[in-house]
């Protein structure tokens, strides 16, 4: 039993520190626990909702997802040590009485080492527990300096989101009204003297999907911030101006490559995302 403790504790270390180095350092999008979480969390707040996207309630998902994620690591950076000591009964030491400790007090002690605030009444029994306990202060160092800037990305990339989505309305909030207002009497060159701009931003917003995908739940019911909504409604007002015009007013293939090549991009990201979550629901539920 006792060896048991040693390695589920071991294991679920490693989980958590593998799931928090992939959504925060590789740029390559969350952990398989992070997105399991994200894509649950969103699904019950979607059903309480009644699956309106007008309800207010969906609105703080995003931010609320955010805490649950770190809540969550430092539970299970925080239960692995616990497990990690009770694998010896005397682990962890009285300081003052040199007696064994109860459950409850190493529950404490893995605490306080992780994050590096104890007070001395406890301490590692032996050399080989005081390497184990300096190894979990050391991650849970680590661990808590990661967390905490993990958000700072996270909420710029919120910031560019809503940016992006304000700016696309600002051009009309239908594909039509988009073009009645770029048109000049002879052209539609006003909306394209937007492309180099809009193109940037979609093009750091879909960076941003793929290395922090929580803020797809960082959802809108405003249409004036809804990302998602006023990318479509561009991509069918650019779709009118590719097809749907006049032979004279109709811009280039040339003129609208890097627009196109954006929303290409934009698309990519979300079919990979989707991809991802649907091979990560199949390992779960092996």
């Amino acid at each position: 039993m006792q060896l048991l403790y040693a390695i589920a504790g071991i294991i679920l270390i490693i989980f958590v520190l593998k799931d928090l180095v992939t959504t925060t350092l590789s740029f390559q999008g969350g952990g398989l626990l992070t997105n399991f979480l994200s894509e649950k969390t969103w699904r019950l707040c979607l059903k309480m909702a009644g699956n309106d996207g007008k309800k207010k309630l969906l609105e703080r998902v995003g931010h609320m997802l955010l805490v649950l994620i770190i809540l969550t690591w430092v539970a299970g950076m925080w239960l692995g040590s616990f497990l990690l000591l009770l694998s010896d009964p005397a682990s962890v030491l009285n300081s003052n009485t040199d007696e064994v400790t109860t459950a409850w007090e190493k529950l404490y002690f893995a605490g306080y080492t992780l994050s590096t605030m104890g007070n001395g009444d406890y301490k590692p029994s032996s050399y080989v527990w005081d390497i184990v306990t300096n190894l979990l202060a050391f991650s849970g160092l680590a661990f808590i300096t990661i967390s905490i800037t993990y958000i700072m990305p996270v909420l710029s990339a919120v910031i560019l989101q809503v940016k992006l989505s304000v700016f696309l309305n600002s051009l009309g909030n239908s594909p039509q009204q988009m073009l009645l207002n770029s048109w000049n009497g002879e052209n539609f060159n006003r909306l394209l003297k937007h492309d180099a701009d809009l193109a940037d931003m979609i093009t750091q917003h879909s960076q941003n999907h793929k290395a922090y995908p929580i803020i797809h739940y960082f959802h809108s019911v405003e249409q004036r911030q809804s990302v998602i909504l006023n990318l479509t409604i561009f991509d069918e007002a650019i779709n009118f101006l590719q097809f749907g015009v006049q032979d004279e007013a109709r811009p280039s293939d040339e003129d609208l490559l890097t627009i196109r090549g954006a929303q290409d991009y934009y698309l990519f990201v979300l079919e990979r995302h989707q991809k991802n979550e649907e091979q990560e629901h199949i390992h779960f539920r092996k």
